[in-house]
């Protein structure tokens, strides 16, 4: 890989951006990803960043997201491969190691519909882990029998920051690049440890960047990260327009998610319109004003989604069919600046889709 072939990605992808979801915004919470590439190291020895030389260090790794909120993932990822670096100006001098890292982090998204609109395909991010580095590294030193090839394994801890963009295909899977920079709080990875008193150029500690492509795959229906939704003429229009009417009249206890019993009439009929329809699924949606703490209007609005949702399985809508998603305030439809927008931005919808 070369500067051409990372200009050339990241032109396609951004003209790909204008091309936005304007289906629904349904999610998944759980993703796994899958990506390889190449490892630059950059440290005593000198720096070697952006494709500087020959990438011959290559790797690759997993992690496991798992969606926090509308901006953040956790991350728990896994990378191997090796890094090295010869010096020809210190004799031949250099070394090459295996490495492999364990990091949870955390992921901040863009797409978060208050920088780029969570319907988009594209999702830039930026993300910070901090983890375990084990390396197995072989120094290759002058070549005199004075100063023979050492090998040597150990652990470190160390952080990492950096982003990336993923790119969505589809409802499951997304392609994706990452960049990050690595930087371990350990000085002998490349053999050349930090000493005042022997090699004063040796004042850095090791670190390295990793250039990855991959793919991510999202996993189920639940409330998380964005997915691309049906096309809206998949759902019959009759549904679609009776199901709009019915969430209308859903109503809760100020603050609380309990139901009142002037909305059962309408869940009934909601129920009915899910089994006389049996390939259709649903997603109940909460929404609330800006009337409190964000944090507690989310969690208030997860609740209700909830709440409607065990109301719809206790009649028999089978629960492989309905997920719930609370987005708090994000998603206001009125002004909160008058009451009577507050009112209309206080909602639960049951919005209805076809799996494909």
């Amino acid at each position: 890989m070369n500067k051409k072939l990372y200009l050339t990605i990241f032109t396609i992808l951004t003209i790909l951006y204008s091309n936005r979801i304007e289906a629904q915004n349904y999610a998944h919470r759980l993703g796994i990803e899958a990506y390889g590439g190449i490892n630059e190291y950059g440290g005593d020895r000198g720096t070697r960043y952006f494709f500087a030389s020959k990438p011959t260090y290559q790797g690759g790794g997993a992690a496991f997201g798992y969606y926090l909120t509308p901006s953040f993932d956790g991350i728990l990822g896994v990378d191997f491969g090796d890094l090295g670096h010869m010096d020809e100006s210190f004799e031949k001098e250099g070394f090459r190691a295996n490495i492999w890292t364990v990091m949870p982090g955390v992921r901040y998204k863009l797409a978060n519909n208050k920088i780029i609109s969570e319907q988009s395909k594209f999702r830039p991010y930026l993300q910070a882990s901090w983890g375990l580095l084990n390396y197995v590294t072989k120094i290759r030193n002058s070549p005199s029998p004075a100063m023979p090839q050492q090998n040597f394994s150990r652990f470190a801890v160390q952080w990492a920051v950096g982003g990336g963009l993923k790119f969505a295909l589809n409802e499951s899977f997304d392609v994706m690049a990452q960049v990050l920079y690595n930087y371990s709080y350990d000085d002998n990875l490349d053999g050349l440890p930090y000493d005042p008193w022997v090699h004063t150029r040796n004042n850095l500690m090791d670190a390295y960047l990793t250039h990855r492509i991959g793919f991510a795959y999202n996993l189920g229906i639940a409330t998380g990260a964005p997915r691309i939704g049906p096309a809206e003429n998949e759902v019959p229009k009759e549904l679609k327009t009776k199901l709009d009417l019915f969430s209308k009249l859903i109503q809760f206890e100020t603050a609380k998610s309990t139901i009142l019993p002037e909305s059962y009439a309408a869940l009934d009929s909601v129920i009915m319109l899910m089994l006389a329809y049996p390939t259709v699924n649903a997603l109940v949606e909460g929404h609330t004003d800006n009337v409190g703490e964000p944090e507690n209007n989310l969690t208030l609005s997860q609740s209700r989604a909830d709440a409607v949702m065990q109301y719809l399985v206790d009649k028999k809508v089978d629960a492989a069919r309905l997920s719930a998603q609370g987005f708090g305030e994000t998603q206001p439809i009125s002004s909160n600046e008058t009451e009577e927008g507050k009112a209309l931005n206080r909602r639960c919808l049951v919005k209805a889709y076809v799996r494909k």
